[in-house]
């Protein structure tokens, strides 16, 4: 038998191998899941976790504890004052630890949130006098972490410029480039283009649309899909030709 001593202070004897076999007889003021998870994980990563704790509703603020701190702002209470004005959740110790870790050269900067490729792919195909500046930024940062985001940008900013204004004349010169330097994507879209390079051409070129046409036949496909099973041919004929 080995003693120990509960939460209120108080000595009690409870078998070694109850609380390792038995974490419910032991959770009398925690749930049995807690004191599983500490009889099971190791010593140091308990250690880490603890350490970690608290960190999550200070992340929203770091870079700003960072700031105040390189401009000559150490004070703990101080910068815990103004996290409070600003919105912060978190205790005073969680700010102390954090400024201790400043001045010791471990601090963990913030998790910068990452774009996701969708995010991405819309920032460059919008035209760019429309990008928030922080979208600039970030876009800048995606595309110097990553050459291919970079070739990607460029190669797809040139081919929508083409489409916007019109310039026909310089599609060759684009798929060339395109499968020499761009990625596998853009080049296999770049080889599709040239197979019916004279129709693309001419769609970049022209002032003609073929949108009507597609709208006639959007109609029609309509007015089948209405009728399926239901009624002949005959009909069918009849409701395309009032219709049109």
């Amino acid at each position: 038998m080995t003693e120990y001593a509960n939460a209120t202070g108080k000595s009690t004897n409870w078998p070694l191998r109850a609380c390792l076999s038995a974490p419910s007889a032991v959770a009398r003021n925690w749930t049995a899941k807690t004191v599983r998870r500490y009889r099971n994980k190791d010593l140091q990563e308990l250690l880490a976790s603890a350490r970690d704790r608290g960190r999550g509703v200070l992340d929203p603020f770091v870079n700003y504890v960072q700031h105040r701190f390189e401009a000559g702002c150490t004070n703990s209470m101080q910068l815990y004052r103004e996290l409070l004005a600003l919105g912060c959740t978190g205790g005073y110790h969680v700010v102390n630890r954090y400024v201790r870790a400043i001045r010791k050269g471990v601090a963990i900067p913030a998790h910068a949130a990452t774009p996701s490729p969708r995010t991405i792919t819309t920032w460059i195909m919008r035209p760019q006098d429309t990008l928030r500046f922080e979208e600039i930024v970030q876009l800048e940062t995606a595309r110097n972490a990553c050459p291919e985001i970079t070739a990607v940008c460029d190669l797809a900013r040139e081919f929508t410029a083409m489409v916007r204004h019109r310039q026909g004349h310089l599609l060759r010169d684009w798929i060339q480039k395109a499968e020499l330097s761009g990625p596998e994507a853009i080049g296999i879209f770049a080889d599709s283009v040239r197979q019916d390079l004279r129709a693309v051409t001419a769609g970049l070129t022209l002032s003609y649309s073929s949108g009507a046409v597609e709208g006639h036949v959007n109609r029609i496909k309509t007015i089948k899909r209405q009728m399926y099973g239901r009624a002949s041919f005959k009909l069918l004929r009849v409701r395309i030709l009032l219709q049109a």
